[in-house]
């Protein structure tokens, strides 16, 4: 999986894959780094980054980590890039949700009829193993629910339209 991540103003595309007990981690396509991470506390990691020992604080804000490395923090966003198809997905000028991955709907959180605000989650789609609840991408009344709990969506599938 690669994640995009946000640290000050650099952006760099982080590239996690499992190897045996760890994970192999290659940035902005260099050279792959063993790196294994356990979490003796709620808020703290353990991270062996090629024979390197780190304790690392991670503290989850609203939109980014404050991650703290020897008593230093750094505010850092990740994004998902299976979240990130989603959100650009759901966010329609029209007011109709639709999805941009094949899935298969957990929820639907709305009736038609129902008002809501921009923001507001109205839908949670399970796409690669993974649920992602949906919001509306603009103020207004559930006009059209287009799928069923339980039914598959193709990518591009009209889920909710918000009037």
């Amino acid at each position: 999986m690669i994640y995009e991540v946000t640290m000050g103003e650099r952006v760099r595309q982080i590239e996690v894959l499992p190897d045996n007990d760890g994970f192999l981690v290659r940035i902005d396509d260099g050279k792959p780094v063993s790196v294994d991470v356990r979490k003796p506390g709620s808020n703290v990691l353990s991270v062996l980054c090629d024979g390197l020992s780190y304790e690392v604080g991670l503290k989850r804000n609203e939109k980014s980590w404050d991650v703290d490395i020897y008593g230093t923090t750094h505010e850092v966003q990740v994004v998902d890039p299976r979240r990130k198809a989603l959100r650009l997905a759901a966010g329609s000028d029209q007011g109709l949700l639709k999805t941009s991955m094949p899935g298969r709907v957990v929820r639907i959180l709305v009736k038609e009829g129902d008002a809501v605000a921009k923001g507001d989650p109205i839908i949670v789609v399970e796409a690669m193993k993974m649920e992602n609840e949906m919001k509306a991408p603009t103020d207004g009344r559930i006009g059209k629910i287009h799928v069923a709990e339980g039914q598959a969506v193709e990518a591009g599938s009209a889920l909710i339209l918000v009037e």
